[in-house]
């Protein structure tokens, strides 16, 4: 069984993601963690869910992308755990995705919707799964100005610190 720390990171928009895999990768080395990038790749139906079909979105830019990602994580000297996850449903994704990768930390976005209502609904219901799976998420604003942590910084390294006793 592994028991090495795992921080996740959501391949989203590049500047964001570059911003959360260089924070990941200096979190990453005081934790004595691995890095998992995760791309989401978003299906037209459930069915095509686990199949070949499911991959008909991720382009071959999305591959270049995501092999510049992993080269990154590496050239830090960081373990990568690279994943490709298909879903239906963003959120209840991104959650599975944390749990299938073993992550205690994950940097992930959720995009705005244009029902305020339902991105507001989406953020709690995955802050929640998040909070029975004792994960720590680091999420972001939608300006891509950097990563915004929406936990006192004493807190992160709190949980550095007790991760790495």
């Amino acid at each position: 069984m592994n028991t090495q720390s795992v921080i996740m990171v959501q391949i989203s928009e590049r500047a964001w993601t570059l911003a959360a895999l260089h924070t990941a990768c200096l979190m990453a080395r005081k934790m004595s963690a691995a890095v998992a990038p995760v791309k989401m790749i978003p299906v037209q139906h459930p069915a095509m869910l686990a199949t070949e079909w499911g991959y008909m979105n991720f382009s071959g830019q999305d591959r270049a992308d995501f092999a510049d990602y992993q080269a990154m994580i590496e050239d830090y000297g960081i373990e990568c755990t690279p994943l490709l996850f298909q879903y239906a449903s963003l959120a209840e994704a991104i959650a599975q995705a944390a749990e299938y990768a073993g992550a205690q930390v994950v940097f992930a976005r959720i995009p705005e919707s244009r029902i305020p209502f339902w991105t507001k609904l989406q953020t709690r219901l995955l802050k929640r799964q998040f909070a029975r799976q004792q994960c720590q998420w680091i999420q972001q604003s939608d300006d891509s100005a950097g990563i915004l942590v929406p936990v006192p910084a004493s807190d992160i390294s709190s949980f550095i610190r007790q991760q790495t006793r």
